[in-house]
């Protein structure tokens, strides 16, 4: 494809997944929390960032970082986020603070302030890694439904609103196997995810996967998820 790639989040699970899936043929620039984070890790063709977007002035910093590399961008991945399982009413105040900096207030800011680069591309898009928790009601979820379900809705106003300019995409994944669990459970795998990525992003104009289910042959469909807390 030959483009050049903006993924957040990218030094571990899904993200590290996509960064790996797409590095061979593709320029790379690569965000995680810390640049020591990709210290272990091999990923040709890679421009590493390290800026924890919880603290939301780091942002520019990454901005100005990225513009310093690049004058445009065809892609950017938004990735980076959190989960943090919890009833409600036990939920910490500075984990509601931090899910939804991090999960939403990060990815608007991130997404506005990158606009300029994708409109130089020939081929702009923007993908958003949102989750099946933004469309059901898991127990233990609430808080991290609610910055989902808010991705959600913002891409869809945001495709709209960059109609014919650039492109914008949605992925909802159930549970993902980002905590290392057995080789064969009932989850799916980050692997997955970046295969998706990687179909949706090779799709030729005007053809655009406006957002996209994805899910394990035996997932639940409930209120209670193998992680849920008791209530």
């Amino acid at each position: 494809m030959n483009k050049k790639i903006c993924i957040t989040g990218a030094s571990k699970g899904i993200g590290l997944a996509e960064a790996k899936l797409l590095s061979k043929e593709n320029e790379l620039v690569l965000h995680a929390s810390k640049k020591d984070s990709f210290k272990d890790i091999t990923i040709e063709n890679a421009h590493l960032f390290g800026h924890d977007f919880t603290q939301l002035e780091n942002i520019d910093v990454f901005v100005k970082e990225l513009q310093e590399k690049t004058e445009s961008l065809d892609i950017l991945v938004n990735n980076a986020g959190l989960m943090f399982i919890e009833k409600f009413s036990d939920f910490p105040d500075k984990d509601i603070h931090t899910l939804l900096t991090l999960n939403l207030h990060a990815q608007l800011l991130v997404t506005k302030k990158l606009i300029p680069l994708l409109l130089k591309s020939k081929d702009p898009h923007i993908i958003f890694m949102s989750s099946m928790s933004a469309k059901n009601r898991i127990i233990g979820e609430s808080v991290y439904a609610a910055t989902k379900a808010g991705i959600m809705q913002f891409a869809h106003v945001l495709r709209n609103e960059l109609a014919g300019k650039i492109r914008v995409s949605t992925i909802h994944s159930w549970g993902v196997n980002t905590w290392n669990d057995t080789e064969g459970a009932e989850i799916l795998t980050p692997e997955n995810i970046a295969e998706t990525l990687e179909f949706i992003i090779s799709r030729k104009r005007p053809f655009l996967v406006e957002s996209i289910d994805l899910g394990h042959e035996a997932h639940w469909n409930g209120a209670v998820a193998p992680w849920s807390p008791e209530v």
